[in-house]
C-alpha cells in the first residue's frame, strides 16, 4: 500500500499546513490510500491519474474542490461517483481509463449523478447532454462507504433496507440537530463504556465525521 502522506502533500504543494492546500498534482505515483485529502476541505484542483486508487469515498470531504483528474486508477464501480454528489463546486471529472468507465452508458450515468459538471473526461458536456442523461443514464444505488453508511448520509437499516430509506438523505435533521446527536454519542462512548456504542468506538466515531462531512457540503 502506497499512502499519500501530510509530510508528502505539503511537501509538493510548498505550504504549511493543509488548510492552505488549493492545487495538488501527484501524477504516476503509485498511490492507494488518498485519504489525507479528509483533511482537505479547500483543496480546489486534485490531479492523481495513473496511481491505484479503488474509491472516490476521500474526495467527498473536499466542498471546495472544482477539477478532479483521476485517470487511468482502479476504480471499480461507477457507484462511486455517489462520493461526489454533494460536492457544489465540481465541473471538471476525468475518470476515463478506469475500470467504471467500460460501459456503454458510463457517461450517461456520471451526468445523471452530476449533472452540473461542465466538462467530463475533457470533453465538454452540453444543456442537452444532461437533460439526456437524466432520462437515460442508469440508476444506481449509493455505496456503503467505510464507515458503514450510505454515500447519501443514511445509515444502512439490515432488517428493514428499501430504496425510499436509501433516497431519504436524512433531510428530516438539521445540521445543528444532527451535530447535537453525534456529540450525544460522544458522550455515551466517553461516559458510558458499557454501552453498545463502545464495543466499536471506531466505526462510530468514523460515521460521525463522515456524517458530518456529508452535512458540511450539502448545506
Amino acid at each position: 500500500m502506497v499512502k499519500l502522506t501530510e509530510g508528502i502533500v505539503l511537501a509538493k504543494a510548498r505550504a504549511s499546513d493543509l488548510e492552505n492546500v488549493k492545487k495538488l498534482n501527484c501524477w504516476g505515483g503509485g498511490l492507494t490510500d488518498v485519504s489525507i485529502f479528509q483533511q482537505m476541505p479547500n483543496i480546489e484542483v486534485i490531479s492523481l491519474s495513473v496511481n491505484s486508487i479503488t474509491t472516490l469515498e476521500d474526495f467527498g470531504f473536499c466542498c471546495n474542490l472544482t477539477e478532479l483528474y483521476v485517470r487511468r486508477n482502479c476504480i471499480a464501480s461507477l457507484s462511486e461517483v455517489w462520493f461526489l454528489r454533494n460536492l457544489p463546486k465540481l465541473r471538471v471529472l476525468w475518470l476515463a481509463d478506469n475500470p467504471c468507465a467500460a460501459g456503454d452508458n458510463y457517461r450517461a450515468t456520471v451526468l445523471r449523478i452530476l449533472p452540473n459538471l461542465h466538462k467530463l473526461d475533457n470533453i465538454v458536456v452540453t444543456f442537452d447532454e444532461v437533460n439526456r442523461a437524466l432520462e437515460e443514464g442508469d440508476e444506481l444505488e449509493p455505496p456503503i462507504n467505510s464507515s458503514g453508511i450510505y454515500s447519501n448520509g443514511h445509515i444502512p437499516n439490515n432488517n428493514k433496507d428499501n430504496k425510499e430509506n436509501r433516497d431519504s438523505s436524512m433531510e428530516f435533521m438539521t445540521l445543528d440537530e444532527t451535530n447535537s446527536f453525534l456529540d450525544e454519542m460522544t458522550k455515551q462512548i466517553v461516559f458510558h463504556p458499557s454501552s453498545i456504542l463502545a464495543k466499536s468506538p471506531g466505526r462510530w466515531i468514523g460515521i460521525m465525521a463522515s456524517l458530518r462531512a456529508f452535512y458540511v457540503c450539502h448545506t
